[in-house]
């Protein structure tokens, strides 16, 4: 009986040293994943599972979708660095079906939110030691600083991985409430609006999940919890740095909509760059040019429509963009129906934790690449197996 307990604590050590990647270092995080492979391909040659699942076979296919992008230039360096990025899905995949027996779910969630608390203690600790500051970085868009490279978007969405986790079937159930509620408000005191769109996500979604599947009994506790979420919120709405950051959001628009390309402002530029590269598909037929022919086709649009002015970015901030001018509008349907099946599979199988993680990621891909990151993949993947193995252990 000393082997699922020893893979256990093998599997709990191994999410820490990705966590630790997570938050401080990409060689880590990259080295962690090469255990998890390792850890993976060992558990499961002595278990023998079958590997063609559903889990299993969604966590192969972008590594196969990715050549309708791929085959029009070869093995280039950026083409590869793309597949690397996605190596992350196939390894979280057998990860987790090697992990089945051992508590996968939970030996991953738990650390996970305790993560989340060391990540939060930088831009917690600095807003109360540099409260007059941080009110001058939200008057200009500009947020707390944070770990993860100071990725901000990719933080927030950690942190309503976070959030998530706290509400799923597991027994770590400590503080549960109390985690929930201390991640809600830093979301909502961070001020990334992609953390607070997948924060309603999350609370949207469980509430009806929540009213659906309890009996009325029960009612009363639930609008507690609702009264207790809209005074927090409102609480936050009167803070001054959520004002602050409204109004500069507000003001960013506006600029935008009378001055035009402004390289200074944050929505402007992803507005401008995404519009070049709908341009650049509607107009130029610059479709299934490839992942790496992207950065020079979309740049040299910009010039051109926007008066020779120039741009660093090589992307556009839309996952959607960059898969059709990468693969074409077929690649684009394919890449979708990747996407959302696992909010079908979830609907399927009453997890309603897979319906809401996949939308948060898709709501993230419409303003950012997120699958193009490092960080954007794996929190893309490693919640979502952890929200698809949760309900197998209440099946079972």
């Amino acid at each position: 009986n000393c082997m699922p307990k020893r893979a256990t604590n093998i599997l709990l050590a191994l999410a820490i040293i990705m966590l630790a990647g997570l938050l401080w270092s990409r060689a880590i995080l990259s080295i962690s994943m090469g255990l998890m492979a390792v850890y993976a391909i060992y558990y499961l040659k002595q278990n023998k599972p079958s590997l063609f699942s559903p889990l299993f076979i969604w966590c192969v296919s972008p590594l196969l979708l990715a050549f309708t992008g791929i085959y029009q230039a070869g093995f280039t360096e950026a083409n590869l660095s793309f597949l690397l990025t996605l190596m992350v899905y196939p390894i979280a995949g057998i990860t987790a079906i090697a992990g089945e027996k051992f508590a996968f779910t939970k030996t991953v969630s738990q650390p996970w939110i305790h993560a989340s608390f060391i990540a939060l203690l930088y831009p917690l600790g600095w807003f109360v030691l540099h409260a007059n500051e941080a009110f001058e970085l939200y008057g200009q868009g500009r947020t707390l600083p944070v770990f993860m490279d100071t990725d901000h978007v990719r933080f927030s969405i950690f942190l309503c991985s976070a959030l998530l986790f706290t509400l799923l079937p597991v027994s770590n159930a400590r503080y549960k409430k109390i985690s929930f509620i201390v991640l809600l408000g830093a979301i909502l005191l961070l001020a990334v609006r992609t953390g607070w769109v997948i924060a309603a996500i999350i609370v949207a979604g469980y509430s009806i999940y929540y009213l659906k599947s309890k009996p009325a009994i029960n009612r009363n506790r639930t609008r507690n919890i609702l009264i207790a979420l809209i005074a927090l919120i409102a609480i936050l709405v009167i803070t001054p740095t959520i004002q602050q950051k409204i109004r500069y959001t507000i003001y960013d628009w506006n600029t935008y909509n009378t001055k035009g390309y402004d390289s200074t402002y944050s929505d402007g530029v992803r507005r401008a760059i995404n519009t070049v590269a709908l341009k650049a598909i509607t107009e130029d037929h610059t479709t299934a040019i490839g992942w790496s022919a992207i950065p020079s086709a979309l740049q040299q649009k910009f010039t051109q429509v926007w008066n020779g002015q120039n741009t660093q970015y090589g992307w556009p901030f839309n996952q959607w963009l960059f898969w059709w001018m990468g693969s074409g509008w077929w690649g684009m349907v394919l890449f979708t129906a990747w996407l959302f099946y696992p909010a079908w599979f979830g609907y399927r199988n009453k997890n309603p934790y897979l319906i809401i993680w996949t939308l948060a990621i898709a709501v993230s891909c419409l303003v950012e690449t997120t699958i193009n990151y490092q960080y954007g993949a794996l929190l893309h993947v490693w919640p979502l197996l952890v929200c698809w193995q949760a309900t197998k252990k209440l099946s079972n």
